[in-house]
């Protein structure tokens, strides 16, 4: 029997509170007839991690049955991607799906097609991309960067987490965009690079926010020329956004999180699960853990999510073979 939880309206519920409603009882009465296996590609930890945790743990109450996270780092987070793919599709397995799984193609040699193999179930979080520079850079906002990158081909430097991240690919697509070149220097990790930055090591850091990057704005150790994304962001109003630097739209990176399930997997499990992640989303126990995360809850419907994550394949892997990005 599946369950519904009472959810206790507050104003962080809001958004969500058209969308959510108590699962069908006729929807697929025997599933999940056993425990569901959330595989993440990366080590216990680390938000990615801790996120799929919270909506593990918020599944198998509404679903009334265990969903027990599985971690399968390496190669990426594709060794996880690669089981969904090749598994059975009766909803037993479920990807916790992340932006690398978007460029992969262009990184890595699959054994999978991410485009026919996977689908979408929901979206569950998103966060921008933030361009940062030290206080020390001679540019304090995007047209003055890109002036002085015009001026000094291949001297401006800028910080990511690594190879083929989301803050890697968003250097890329702006650098070509605004068709200057930036020298990428990747770190093990947003905080390593954020402390490059710091040091005044690298004068530009893209990087997704934390909590300690308000305080560093703040303090006036960073500056924020950008947010990547159409509309400033209510927790930085005076981080200006990317649109705002007159260099066209599709301009916005976000790092992703979401559900995908193996291609083929019955519609009905497909809208059970969903509006499962839809209740769990919308309740403030998630929505507390989602903003101690320094992310935004972002669920959508399968077809949406579906269309999305193929709209992300496309675009990062090409931008990854025109910039000749590998994995190595």
């Amino acid at each position: 029997m599946l369950r519904t939880p009472q959810i206790i309206p507050s104003r962080r519920a809001l958004f969500t509170a058209p969308l959510v409603a108590a699962l069908p009882r006729n929807a697929v009465a025997a599933w999940p007839e056993r425990p569901v296996r959330l595989l993440v590609g990366f080590a216990p930890g680390g938000t990615v991690d801790t996120m799929a945790r919270v909506l593990a743990q918020g599944l198998s109450g509404v679903l009334g049955q265990q969903v027990i996270v599985e971690n399968r780092p390496g190669a990426a987070a594709n060794i996880a991607a690669e089981a969904v793919a090749k598994g059975p599709a009766d909803g037993s397995q479920l990807l916790y799906a992340v932006f690398s799984h978007a460029v992969a193609p262009a990184l890595l040699r699959l054994s999978y097609d991410p485009l026919a193999d996977l689908v979408g179930v929901s979206q569950v979080v998103r966060v921008p991309v933030f361009l940062l520079a030290s206080p020390r850079a001679p540019f304090s906002t995007v047209p003055e960067l890109v002036a002085a990158a015009r001026a000094a081909p291949g001297t401006i430097s800028y910080a990511s987490g690594g190879v083929g991240s989301s803050a890697h690919l968003a250097g890329e697509l702006l650098a070509r965009r605004a068709g200057i070149s930036l020298v990428h220097v990747p770190f093990r990790g947003g905080g390593p690079a954020a402390q490059a930055l710091l040091a005044g090591d690298v004068p530009l850091l893209l990087d997704t926010p934390t909590t300690a990057l308000r305080s560093f704005l703040a303090e006036g150790r960073m500056k924020g020329l950008a947010v990547m994304a159409e509309a400033r962001q209510p927790a930085y109003p005076a981080v200006p956004a990317i649109a705002e630097a007159g260099l066209g739209a599709r301009l916005e990176v976000q790092t992703w999180q979401g559900i995908l399930v193996r291609a083929g997997t019955p519609p009905e499990i497909v809208e059970t699960l969903h509006r499962a992640i839809l209740q769990v989303m919308a309740m403030p126990e998630t929505l507390s853990r989602v903003e101690a995360l320094a992310v935004e809850a972002a669920p959508s419907d399968p077809a949406a999510f579906t269309a999305f994550f193929r709209a992300e394949v496309r675009r990062w892997t090409a931008i990854a073979r025109e910039a000749g990005i590998t994995a190595g």
